[in-house]
Formats: structure tokens, C-alpha cells, sequence
């Protein structure tokens, strides 16, 4: 797994452009056999960059999408419960980063800073060179910011904001995440 997962990376950063001249040499020790797995596995990983970076509810017009995360987030009571503690900590982001649930890390994250200014941004930007972090932090704020009991209350299987306060307050703090991000990309730039 972790060899696909590492293939997964290469192959995104090819297919995202990520990989700047004087990088090569970090995949000097590819081989043939290994440039051909990445191949065939070059759809997945492009699908999987876009799962990444979609989130979890769409409004369009007056209509809300759900994406299957969010769907389970609205019918399954005691999955609501686990994905949102009553305290957050980074044994939940550990374990979310130990089976690839970024989208469920970055929320951890979220809720996280900014306690914890700098290990947050630290450990989201060291993704970065794999996807881009600010359009995941994103996604994973429009998947679980709506259904966060703190800030939504399921009437009849329909999500009603009744503390918009908190949802802006965590908006306010994925904004700032990103902002920390651009600095970090452009600082990294600049070199």
C-alpha cells in the first residue's frame, strides 16, 4: 500500500506539474517496470487529485449536493458522533493520516488551530508538495463544516445552521490556514 500510495504521489505531481527542473534527480532511481505501473495507474491517481480537491457539498442555485461522505454524515448517527469529538487531537489526525482520510485530517486540523498555529500549518503544508493543500483544506471544510453539531442540527435529515457564528469562525481559520500556505509556496519560490 504504502508503495502505491508513493506511486500515487509521483504520479499527481507529474499530472499537477509539482515537480520543478532539479527535481529530477529525486526519480533518477525509478525504473522502467515502475514508470509502467505508474501508467497504468496515472487514472486513478488523476481521479483521485479531483476527489481530493471536491468537496463535500456543492450549492447550486437553491439546490445542495451531497457527496457520499456527507450523505453518511447525515444518516448515520453514530458516524456523526465519531467524526466530530468533543476535543480534538492529533491521535484523530494520526489516525485519519494512517488510513488517507486528508479530508477528515484537515478538519482535525481546523478544529485544531489555532491552538496549535504552528504544528497545523506545518503538517498541512508538508503535504503540499504532494496536492495542493489549500483547495483539500477547502474541500474538507464544505464537507464537514455543515454537519459540525456545534453549528448544525439535523431537522428531518435536512442540515440547519443555527450557529452560523461557529461556521464562520472555522471559515475564518481555513482562510487564514491558506494564507499561511501561499506565504510558505511563495517564500519556497523565491528560494
Amino acid at each position: 500500500m504504502k508503495k502505491y500510495i508513493t506511486y500515487i504521489s509521483i504520479v499527481i505531481a507529474f499530472t499537477t506539474s509539482r515537480i520543478t527542473l532539479g527535481q529530477e534527480d529525486a526519480l533518477a532511481n525509478i525504473t522502467e517496470q515502475d514508470l509502467e505501473y505508474l501508467a497504468s495507474k496515472e487514472d486513478e491517481a488523476v481521479a483521485y487529485m479531483e476527489y481530493l480537491k471536491t468537496p463535500g457539498v456543492k450549492i447550486e442555485g437553491q439546490e445542495m449536493i451531497f457527496n457520499k461522505e456527507a450523505q453518511r454524515l447525515l444518516s448515520n448517527e453514530s458516524y456523526r458522533t465519531q467524526v466530530y469529538p468533543a476535543t480534538y487531537s492529533f491521535a484523530h489526525v494520526k489516525a485519519s493520516l494512517s488510513v488517507n482520510d486528508f479530508h477528515k485530517a484537515f478538519w482535525q486540523m481546523i478544529n485544531l488551530y489555532p491552538d496549535h498555529k504552528e504544528d497545523v500549518v506545518r503538517f498541512i503544508y508538508a503535504y503540499d508538495s504532494v496536492f495542493p493543500t489549500d483547495e483539500v483544506l477547502i474541500a474538507s471544510f464544505y464537507t464537514y463544516g455543515f454537519f459540525d453539531p456545534k453549528i448544525t442540527k439535523l431537522d428531518g435529515g435536512k442540515p440547519n445552521v443555527y450557529r452560523p457564528d461557529i461556521f464562520e469562525e472555522y471559515l475564518r481559520r481555513t482562510r487564514e490556514i491558506i494564507t499561511y500556505i501561499e506565504y510558505f509556496r511563495k517564500e519556497a519560490k523565491e528560494g
